[in-house]
């Protein structure tokens, strides 16, 4: 199996490579530290995995430019993003990038080896350590919109259609054709949820109907 390492550290790359090692003993590696190289040998040669870190050093690169420009050359690569940020806003900026999974450097070996295995052979896949973040991410969440949450059962079917539809959307235009309502409507609609979602603006409701839109899609499918 042919696998690259991309960093700019040695002996992250060594330690990198000891651990693939103990799940692919046949691995044959390759290491670069630059955008050139990396498109070089990727033409060069068919690679099986690509561990990508994110941020490189007196660079003008980071690793999502480079995981762009390798599915360019090659759309089918299979890149882990391979990185010490461990937040849920890199994660997701992973996910929407075109990487097969998120690993933290401090990720466990259970979930080194699980994430190798499962996105060798079956591509995207949700690592333990993108699910550490995502609770922590829920849980903050639903700390915040506590109030909120509780709140959906007061908002009308119309309030609680606007909300839902405000997970794509806070133009109130745009809003008023698919509801069938004017502009003004909108806005009464907007006014009666902020208050008793007890949010503070439209911006509000629509983080608050992008995070939980399970649970709106669920108590409107209940009660209607």
């Amino acid at each position: 199996m042919n696998i690259l390492i991309i960093d700019d550290h040695t002996i992250i790359e060594e330690g990198l490579k000891h651990r693939i090692l103990k799940v692919v003993p046949d691995a044959t590696f390759y290491f670069t530290n630059n955008l050139r190289n990396t498109l070089s040998i990727v033409n060069s040669k068919s690679m099986d995995l690509i561990f990508c870190d994110l941020e490189f050093k007196d660079e003008t690169f980071d690793g999502f430019d480079i995981c762009l420009e390798i599915l360019k050359l090659k759309p089918t690569s299979k890149l882990i993003a391979h990185t010490n940020y461990n937040s849920y806003r890199v994660m997701k900026k992973v996910q929407e990038s075109g990487f097969m999974s998120f690993l933290y450097k401090g990720s466990s070996y259970q979930d080194f080896f699980d994430t190798i295995y499962n996105v060798v052979n079956h591509g995207k896949y949700e690592s333990e350590s993108m699910k550490n973040l995502l609770k922590k991410r829920n849980s903050y969440l639903r700390n915040i919109f506590t109030d909120s949450l509780y709140g959906i059962s007061d908002l009308s079917k119309r309030e609680l259609e606007l909300t839902i539809l405000l997970k794509d959307t806070t133009d109130r235009n745009i809003l008023a054709k698919k509801m069938g309502n004017t502009p003004s409507t909108i806005d009464s609609y907007l006014q009666h949820v902020v208050t008793k979602l007890n949010l503070k603006n439209r911006q509000d409701v629509a983080l608050f109907s992008l995070e939980f839109q399970d649970e709106l899609l669920k108590y409107q499918h209940e009660n209607s």
